[in-house]
């Protein structure tokens, strides 16, 4: 299945037990690959100021996206450092 990244952009993240997680703000890509999302209020705030903290979920923590969210596993979000 193809997403594209304007897709998942505003998608709200929730665990799979409901809890949300965040709004998606920002999606990271490594080698051409969807690597990480950047959700909630940090995320959009990280995307205006350049901080490098913010709610981050691994993409191979996603367990499926349907058309009005993604659920992740859920241990899969944090809130640390940015790389």
């Amino acid at each position: 299945m193809t997403i594209s990244l304007s897709q998942l952009v505003g998608k709200p993240v929730r665990t799979e037990s409901g809890e949300l997680v965040g709004h998606v703000r920002e999606v990271r890509a490594k080698d051409h690959r969807v690597d990480t999302l950047i959700c909630g209020a940090s995320g959009f705030l990280q995307r205006l100021s350049g901080a490098r903290t913010g709610r981050r979920v691994k993409w191979q923590q996603v367990l499926r996206v349907t058309s009005k969210e993604i659920i992740c596993g859920k241990s899969s979000h944090n809130k640390s450092e940015m790389p």
